[in-house]
């Protein structure tokens, strides 16, 4: 349920009727990943008898790193900062795994965690964008927590060191995570000049400045530069 609201809410998968295209502009393509194998963490159990999800292949793992991609416009004087109101989207806690790992909202969003594991969780973050944390809860249950200032949040579990997810809060609406097939587009876009960024969090942020015109399609493909993993033991 988490994945469906969140692919609701991100305007690049909306579509736009045609009064609003033909006064706004959008921009799309292709996000390329260039990066070396990554090496998979190790786990460790707090409970032995419960199975978390399985590690994904290195296919696999190159294949979601689309998902961990954002792609948004800096916000400008054409760009005014909005808020989320009363928007929800959700961080569900599965399998020992934040899903999804990266979640885009617009500041004043809520973000509800869900927690689906037959066990405990105690979500938290330390960050100085937003500061929370919600206590130990069991399967069933949900916390929640509203975003009102933009910023990187990380996230942990208390009870489970391997897991980790980032909340990208932002000030506008004009942001997509890239499909499956690494394709992307925003739409709706008011026409001015724009910081367009491409951002993951084990890479350095890539951006292009683009002239945003009325009814006008800009390609724009993007190369992302993703470092690998490091191996964690302890």
């Amino acid at each position: 349920m988490g994945l469906v609201l969140l692919l609701w809410f991100l305007p690049g998968l909306v579509r736009a009727d045609t009064d609003i295209s033909a006064t706004t502009g959008s921009i799309q393509g292709e996000v390329r990943i260039t990066s070396k194998l990554q090496a998979q963490r190790m786990r460790f159990r707090l409970y032995p008898g419960f199975k978390p999800i399985a590690p994904p292949t290195p296919e696999e793992k190159r294949d979601d790193e689309w998902q961990n991609i954002v792609i948004y416009l800096k916000s400008s004087p054409s760009l005014k900062a909005v808020t989320g109101g009363n928007q929800k989207v959700q961080m569900v806690q599965l399998g020992e795994t934040f899903i999804p790992h990266v979640l885009p909202i617009v500041k004043g969003s809520t973000v509800e965690f869900p927690n689906q594991d037959p066990i405990f969780h105690n979500v938290f973050s330390l960050s100085g964008t937003k500061s929370f944390d919600l206590g130990r809860y069991p399967k069933g249950d949900s916390r929640s927590v509203t975003f009102n200032q933009a910023g990187i949040v990380p996230v942990f579990c208390h009870l489970h060191s391997d897991m980790s997810a980032i909340i990208l809060v932002l000030e506008n609406p004009y942001f997509v995570v890239p499909g499956p097939d690494g394709h992307y587009r925003i739409e709706n876009i008011p026409p001015g000049n724009y910081t367009l960024v491409a951002w993951h969090e084990r890479s350095e942020q890539v951006e292009n400045q683009v002239d945003v015109m009325a009814g006008q399609p800009i390609e724009l493909d993007i190369t992302v530069p993703i470092e690998d993993d490091e191996t964690s033991a302890h």
